[in-house]
């Protein structure tokens, strides 16, 4: 397993790779990611198929606009930056339901939990697709994808106060509701 230093020179060497035109570093840089990209497109939309076909685009676009990446910076920041603003501008422009049980995916996507740990991690899934947008998003970034307050506020575009609210107010409706 590569060190985070170690992995960040390789993602810079499959970034330089990717601009130069080999399109088989840019299919390990979506290799590495798209898993995660995709539970967290899941996590806001609670749609199989639109969280599909957005984590698609966002992998889309950032090839596209590859040569506009900072290379200073993370490629997953910048990458999860681009499904965000996507993931949230498809629920501005649709008519959105959240269907109720996610437990299948969820269950699928873990390593074979125990029936208590799915039932709680179900539960826990369920309550967080009834949280606002914004706050499934952050939720889902910092827990699920280990990014800090300040990198979720370069993704999301708010500043890192605007965050730390959304999670307090997160946590406080999740304790409400598991309670």
């Amino acid at each position: 397993m590569y060190s985070m230093q170690h992995q960040q020179t390789d993602e810079q060497e499959l970034i330089t790779h990717s601009l130069a035109g080999d399109t088989q570093a840019y299919g390990l840089l979506v290799e590495r990611y798209k898993q995660a990209l995709y539970r967290h497109c899941f996590s806001i939309l609670q749609d199989e198929d639109a969280a599909e076909d957005i984590a698609q685009e966002a992998f889309i676009t950032a090839y596209y606009q590859l040569h506009r990446f900072d290379k200073q910076r993370r490629f997953s920041t910048w990458l999860f930056k681009i499904a965000t603003n996507k993931t949230l501008n498809y629920l501005k422009h649709e008519s959105f339901s959240a269907p109720g049980n996610t437990t299948a995916l969820y269950a699928a996507l873990s390593s074979h939990p125990s029936p208590a740990q799915a039932a709680a991690h179900s539960e826990l899934h369920d309550a967080v697709a009834r949280l606002r947008p914004e706050f499934r998003a952050v939720v889902s970034l910092y827990y699920w994808q280990g990014m800090s307050y300040q990198e979720i506020a370069t993704v999301l575009g708010k500043p890192e106060g605007s965050v730390k609210v959304w999670m307090q107010r997160a946590k406080a409706t999740l304790q409400k509701e598991l309670a």
